[in-house]
């Protein structure tokens, strides 16, 4: 009886050391030391572009205002306002548009999200998700009982992010039906991003707001836990929510205690934008050594499109096996020309190179990089 007694305790004690370990929240970032870099640095010293990519320009596939855009298995695919998705090649080249802008049952009045698994493109309309082929074919409809503003495919699930329920994230199968619902609503949670769902690992992460907390969702264990940015960030998205309720100025109270702009992944690398005061700090995380690097924005010198810092890092562009950012051939041409002889490099030249048989009306110029 006693040795049942005491096995039943040992079963007791790793559970409850199970949960602890469920329940605590891993930060991206380990920033006990001090890995800023004060001075001025040109962005090509740990950035490598590896290709420009003008997207090709016709009456078929003229983007309009961009609002995402990401690269898969060699496909490019954008969601701009009022138009149909369109895909191009790596190199730019227009391929065909993914179903089209209409009421018919296989269309899409407009498209609130997409994402992409396999051969196939996944639209999330209003109260429902078309399936179609890479070539634009319908395949299926998959019914919604929720009003979704987000998608992500996940494994053989799909995480939604849904505004008018108790839980802002649920998880469906491929056929529609609710598996799981999870993370209660508030005001700081409406602050969503075209890309609200972040690959990291064997994860999807969540921003929760502008806080430290990222929701984390493990595609292999099909369960949720917490995770955080910095390890001493202390903005809590319950905070948060308090704030935009207590405070007029609420914005700048967040500066002042620090808080979070988006997170940008790709197998190798983090880069996690951390706004303080009146500057943003761009942490940059090397995943295969786990070494970061901090630089202030503001010092930082974008001798690559010559536009500011900021914009290279703020497109709601997602690349599988490296890093995306796009620029307006109108604005690229402004950059160039505010360039004096003295600094004209090679970025300089390949980007006024790419730029020449463009014209006014073109659509975005892509950047695919990776950090040194």
């Amino acid at each position: 009886m006693k040795g049942i007694l005491l096995l039943l305790w040992c079963l007791l004690l790793m559970t409850a050391c199970g949960n602890k370990e469920k329940e605590s929240a891993e930060a991206i970032i380990k920033d006990e030391q001090d890995c800023m870099i004060q001075e001025e640095t040109d962005m090509s010293a740990f950035i490598e572009v590896k290709k420009i990519i003008p997207l090709e320009t016709s009456d078929v596939s003229l983007i309009g205002s961009v609002e995402k855009i990401i690269k898969r298995n060699g496909v490019i695919y954008v969601k701009s306002r009022n138009r149909p998705l369109l895909s191009f090649d790596e190199n730019g080249k227009f391929l065909n548009a993914i179903g089209a802008v209409g009421i018919d049952p296989h269309q899409y009045v407009q498209i609130a999200d997409f994402d992409v698994k396999g051969d196939y493109v996944y639209v999330l309309t209003s109260n429902k998700i078309q399936a179609y082929t890479r070539s634009g074919k319908w395949e299926k409809t998959i019914p919604l009982t929720l009003n979704a503003s987000n998608m992500r495919i996940a494994g053989d699930e799909i995480l939604l992010f849904v505004l008018g329920d108790k839980h802002v994230i649920h998880v469906i199968d491929m056929d529609g039906r609710e598996k799981a619902s999870t993370l209660e609503g508030n005001q700081a949670l409406r602050l969503n991003r075209a890309i609200a769902f972040i690959p990291y690992g064997e994860n999807i992460l969540f921003p929760m707001g502008r806080s430290n907390q990222l929701l984390a969702y493990n595609i292999k264990r099909q369960e949720f836990s917490m995770m955080k940015y910095l390890m001493s960030g202390s903005l809590t998205n319950k905070r948060e929510a308090e704030l935009m309720e207590e405070t007029p100025h609420y914005d700048r109270r967040l500066r002042q205690i620090g808080c979070f702009d988006g997170l940008f992944t790709d197998k190798t690398h983090v880069i996690v934008p951390c706004i303080e005061e009146d500057d943003i700090a761009l942490w940059i995380k090397d995943l295969q050594n786990s070494q970061c690097q901090a630089y202030q924005l503001s010092k930082l010198k974008n001798d690559i499109t010559f536009l500011s810092a900021s914009s290279f890092f703020y497109g709601n562009t997602e690349d599988d096996s490296g890093f995306l950012t796009y620029v307006m051939p109108y604005r690229l041409e402004e950059g160039l020309d505010k360039v004096s002889g003295k600094k004209k490099e090679i970025y300089f030249e390949r980007m006024r190179k790419v730029l020449e048989p463009l014209g006014d009306e073109a659509n975005p110029i892509l950047v695919e990089y990776k950090i040194r």
